[in-house]
């Protein structure tokens, strides 16, 4: 391997500091959290959906380190488009920029490696240097959830501290906007004239930083296509699972899209697209991979039992469904809904004889949460309240329409949800 392959990478060894155009001023929530472990043993490992930052952040975690520590002893190297293998990158950094191995090296070294789950058993290799050499620390990022956390969990036990980056909350939205969050808390109804054209904004293509000052819708769709699913779709995918069937993969996002918060049926589905049923199972498992999808589970007191029954798919974030071109009107309801899951990062929904859009388990105690798309929402939280009686700690209406009151249900603007949420 080239020592140009790596220096492209790492500029600040002749700068002494990141290149500003890699930074950027406003700092995820999640960033402060992680910088408490810089200074631990463990290896760092970020995932989440391309494009909500994850590569900036590791710019920003090695900005703060150059302040500290000699820039030479800070490795960044991305396998998103370049292809080598991670010993070589490895070997080449001791051969040629420490001039030393990472046995014989005194002060501590950060290894931040992107993208790594596109290595090849990454989380033995990791583990293996990670045993051979305490005085290396490794943070790690990447654009896939369910293996990556498998392989840290299984391979890396006791080694590895793992964190999501989701896509931007309301409340980081309204900040990177330059807008005081506390302040509008303290009474939000005077601020909805200023905040609802942002949270319109939010839910259509805000969850993105690097949407966060553009107002052209299109060319935001263009960026969300071509940037985040077409890359997920027509790459990462068929790379990790050697997928030849893209088209099916394409319907499936398009039929989310829809109707984000539909009902999984597998049999129904496999009739109408002519594809085989345990196929279609597979490929949702793809796109939970990939961060497209999220699952919600129907709510039965027990998580194993589930999961076995019926559940909900939602994008992992409606900027999805606004980049599918779906008619907005028709779907701005559902879009609604998936930015509550997005919010309250919940797990289940309930449906029975009835049914309501989410419950939050707190300890053992539920919320209900019902965001409006009918009249029957009211007389739906109460038959939860019925249902559980007294583990019912709240039930919540979201809706951006003025309601009146109802006894024992709080009603509450779903951006301002967003706002105390996320």
């Amino acid at each position: 391997m080239e020592i140009e392959a790596l220096e492209s990478f790492n500029t600040w060894w002749r700068t002494g500091k990141v290149r500003d155009d890699l930074l950027a001023s406003y700092r995820r929530h999640l960033f402060s959290h992680i910088h408490k472990y810089i200074g631990t043993r463990q290896a760092i490992l970020i995932y989440g959906l391309r494009r909500v930052g994850k590569s900036t952040m590791l710019y920003q975690i090695i900005n703060d380190l150059l302040a500290s520590v000699k820039p030479n002893n800070v490795l960044y190297f991305s396998f998103d488009d370049k292809r080598y293998e991670l010993e070589d990158v490895l070997n080449t950094y001791q051969k040629s920029v420490l001039h030393n191995t990472f046995e014989n090296e005194a002060k501590k070294m950060y290894i931040f490696l992107d993208e790594i789950q596109k290595v090849e058993d990454w989380e033995n290799k990791i583990k293996s240097y990670y045993d051979l050499y305490p005085n290396v620390k490794f943070i790690l990022s990447g654009s896939a959830s369910i293996a990556l956390r498998r392989g840290a969990a299984e391979s890396l036990a006791g080694r590895i501290f793992d964190f999501i980056l989701e896509p931007l909350s309301f409340i980081e939205f309204l900040e990177m906007y330059g807008r005081d969050v506390s302040k509008i808390r303290k009474n939000p109804d005077l601020w909805n004239r200023d905040i609802l054209p942002l949270f319109d904004k939010y839910i259509k293509f805000g969850t993105f930083p690097e949407l966060i000052h553009i107002d052209n819708e299109e060319i935001a769709k263009k960026y969300i296509n071509s940037d985040v699913i077409e890359k997920i779709l027509y790459r990462d995918l068929p790379e990790a699972f050697g997928i030849s069937d893209i088209e099916l993969l394409r319907m499936l996002v398009n039929i989310v899209s829809k109707s984000p918060g539909m009902l999984v049926d597998y049999a129904a589905l496999s009739r109408d697209l002519k594809r085989d049923q345990r196929t279609i199972a597979n490929y949702f498992e793809y796109l939970e991979f990939g961060m497209i999808v999220k699952f919600v589970f129907n709510y039965s007191g027990s998580p194993l039992t589930s999961k076995r029954k019926l559940k909900k798919v939602y994008l992992q974030t409606p900027n999805l469904a606004f980049a599918s071109g779906e008619n907005l009107d028709r779907i701005l309801p559902k879009m609604l809904e998936n930015v509550v899951m997005l919010a309250s990062r919940a797990v289940f929904f309930y449906r029975a004889s009835f049914e309501v859009d989410f419950v939050l388990q707190k300890g053992n105690k539920l919320i209900g949460i019902e965001v409006k798309s009918g009249s029957a929402n009211i007389r739906q939280l109460l038959k939860l309240k019925e249902k559980f009686g007294n583990k019912i700690a709240r039930l919540l209406l979201l809706s951006e329409t003025d309601e009146k009151p109802a006894e024992g249900i709080e009603i509450i603007k779903i951006w301002q949800y967003c706002l105390f949420n996320g």
